[in-house]
């Protein structure tokens, strides 16, 4: 793998997606720190972030990377910059490699083209966000005992998948691996693409299960994106898009990207129950990122050596 900008997962293969997790079991596994010495990584995030920022900017620095941190407020972003003017400053400041959390979908790819530095999507608006998707699969493959065991599992998609870019990522990473999925929302939530995804649209959490869904990928309620009322009540929509310990049947399995609404997509005593992946998922953050960064700046190669 030579350098690269990491903006989508929607045409990786299931091959690619495979060598990545290795790479991401051998950080893990504290084999490689200090890869990214001499290289230079501006975490540039537009847009509120706790487990993304945190675990790329652990990753950065665990592999050696000269880190720099941008935000909308401490930039001139803050004074009527552009995204682009922002992106060719840090291109000519010598950044290696540019980590970019954005409000606007379709920012990352935008960057891409005004920057010879790698360009790494830690979030678009409700475009994508495919190291997500990522450490999702990390977690879940480890959970299952094995990449190969992917195949053939049956995850259910629950919530708001209309205003998710994690939806839009894990969707076709997880199709990729092998994994059979199933959307779960209103109508009101579903975004146009459903139909070319082709996916079995169910009515609830317990629909869900009565299809043969062993993992439940809850999603929130992204109220701040949302214009107008597209449930009819966070009671009703609870009703039949939530995941309560009722649910926990033998193997099933909760995972959530975060942040976590809970009472509301997911009950409280289900966030850190046995059955939920949650915390693996937020663990599994900067091994993933470690691998990204690698592949991002062209030294993985040399990791996998």
């Amino acid at each position: 793998m030579g350098a690269r900008d990491f903006l989508t997962l929607e045409d990786c293969g299931r091959a690619e997606l495979r060598e990545i997790l290795d790479l991401a079991a051998g950080y893990e596994a504290g084999r490689m720190d200090g890869t990214l010495a001499g290289k230079t990584v501006c975490l540039a995030f537009f847009e509120a972030s706790t487990r993304t920022a945190v675990s790329f900017e652990l990753a950065a620095r665990r592999c050696g990377a000269d880190v720099i941190s941008l935000s909308e407020r401490g930039s001139s972003i803050s004074k009527g910059e552009s995204l682009v003017d922002t992106v060719v400053t840090l291109d000519r400041l010598g950044a290696d490699a540019i980590v970019l959390r954005h409000p606007a979908a379709g920012a990352a790819r935008l960057a891409a083209r005004f920057t010879t530095a790698a360009v790494v999507n830690a979030g678009d608006g409700c475009g994508q966000h495919p190291t997500q998707a990522l450490l999702d699969l990390y977690s879940l493959s480890r959970a299952l005992g094995g990449f190969e065991e992917l195949a053939g599992v049956r995850a259910a998609v629950v919530g708001d998948i209309l205003h998710s870019r994690v939806a839009r990522s894990v969707i076709p990473a997880f199709r990729a691996a092998g994994v059979e999925l199933a959307l779960v929302a209103p109508r009101t939530l579903l975004p146009i693409e459903t139909g070319a995804w082709g996916l079995p649209v169910l009515s609830s959490v317990d629909e869900a299960l009565e299809w043969g869904a062993s993992v439940l990928y809850m999603l929130r309620l992204q109220r701040e994106r949302m214009t107008g009322a597209r449930v009819p009540s966070v009671a009703e929509y609870a009703r039949y898009y939530a995941v309560g310990r009722r649910h926990l049947e033998a193997g099933v399995r909760v995972m959530h990207p975060g942040p976590v609404n809970r009472g509301v997509e997911i009950a409280g005593d289900v966030v850190l129950d046995g059955a939920s992946l949650i915390p693996d998922q937020v663990a599994a953050g900067v091994a993933v990122r470690s691998a990204v960064l690698a592949i991002a700046t062209g030294v993985a190669q040399e990791v996998a050596a």
